[in-house]
Order: C-alpha cells, then sequence, then structure tokens
C-alpha cells in the first residue's frame, strides 16, 4: 500500500487513532483465533494425519486401512500371501498324489 500523504497534524492523528483501533480488533481475532486452535489442535492434528474415510470405521479397521495404504506393506502381504499359496498347492498335491497311489494298490 502506497504511503498517505498528510497535509495537517489533525489528519495525521486521526489516522494513527484509526490504525491503533485496528490493531485492537486485529489483536481480538488472534485473541480468539489462538482460543479456537488451543481447544481444536489435536482433533485438526488428527484431521490432518488420518483420511477422513476413517472416521466412519472401527478401530481395528483404521489401523488394516492405515497399513494397507503403504505400498512396501501391500508389496510384503503379497509375497506373504503367494508363499502360502504355493505351501498350500504344495500339501494339496503331496494329498492328491498319495490318495492315488493308495487308490492303485
Amino acid at each position: 500500500m502506497a504511503p498517505k500523504k498528510f497535509k495537517n497534524i489533525q489528519a495525521l492523528e486521526k489516522e494513527i487513532l484509526r490504525l491503533k483501533m485496528r490493531a485492537k480488533q486485529l489483536e481480538g481475532e488472534f485473541d480468539i483465533n489462538w482460543l479456537h486452535l488451543q481447544e481444536n489442535y489435536i482433533p485438526m492434528a488428527l484431521n490432518s494425519v488420518l483420511p477422513k474415510k476413517m472416521k466412519h470405521k472401527g478401530i481395528a479397521a483404521n489401523i488394516i486401512s492405515l497399513f494397507l495404504e503403504h505400498e512396501r506393506f501391500r508389496n510384503t502381504i503379497i509375497i506373504l500371501a503367494e508363499e502360502l499359496i504355493d505351501r498350500a498347492s504344495d500339501g494339496i498335491e503331496f494329498l492328491s498324489q498319495k490318495l492315488k497311489r493308495k487308490k492303485n494298490q
């Protein structure tokens, strides 16, 4: 904002008074905002960290959702699932062969 030019001392004093009143108004607004922040800090922090979709789920679902949002965790689960499926397939194949041998005897 360009500085104002005052033609007399009275206009300058009037502007100083206006600016002091504006400063008090801003201090009041700051106090109100500061109180609001103090009262709502934890919910605001949680809302910024946790996705909104998690608010309506249970705790267990929230924890699972948090883990599933991380790519490394998802990849580890996929590797683990593939290993379990391979072992289950091996076990089923072993049982199938064993049953075949008994049937053939």
